[in-house]
């Protein structure tokens, strides 16, 4: 309540709108945008890479889950709020500095409308689908990119190994 009050006293004196109503704007958009469900929606999207990469590390410490969906489920528990509220606030300040005054008010009007709200509640649906389209396409990419970086390796000497067995082992896993 400070910090409102001592901006609209200085920019009252100035005759310039308080940065309060920029800041309320994107306090606005913070709130629509970025929320648990919207983070819930991207991490699930990940779900079995997050799952597989916790396992790993546990694995290097000789740990080994009896149930890495049931440890990832109270992990997410625990970890989702706190993560919410650190982006809010880091997210409100990449608006502030990104967008005038003028554009958040538009950007909030937006996300005020019929058509602003079903964006929003629509955006962890496609978070979810535009990720596992790009797993496929990753993946369908990757494979395609191992192929023709093999052929430049190859083609090109592009990698030099004092055994060639082991260059062999790269072309044939990179194909």
């Amino acid at each position: 309540m400070k910090s409102f009050t001592l901006a609209v006293a200085l920019f009252a004196g100035l005759g310039v709108t308080p940065i309060y109503a920029d800041s309320k704007s994107a306090d606005y958009i913070v709130s629509q945008t970025v929320t648990k469900e919207m983070f819930e929606g991207a991490i699930t999207a990940q779900r079995s890479v997050l799952i597989s990469a916790i396992q790993h590390d546990f694995q290097k410490n000789n740990i080994t889950l009896p149930d890495p969906e049931r440890f990832f489920d109270l992990f997410l528990a625990e970890f989702i709020d706190e993560f919410t509220e650190s982006m809010r606030a880091q997210s409100a300040e990449i608006y502030l500095q990104n967008f005038t005054s003028e554009q958040l008010v538009d950007i909030a009007t937006f996300f005020k409308s019929d058509a602003g709200q079903a964006y929003i509640a629509a955006t962890p649906t496609l978070m979810l689908e535009g990720a596992r389209m790009g797993q496929k396409a990753g993946q369908k990419a990757g494979q395609n990119a191992g192929k023709r970086l093999a052929k430049r390796i190859k083609e090109e000497n592009l990698i030099v190994f004092e055994d060639k067995n082991m260059l062999d082992k790269l072309l044939d896993l990179l194909k």
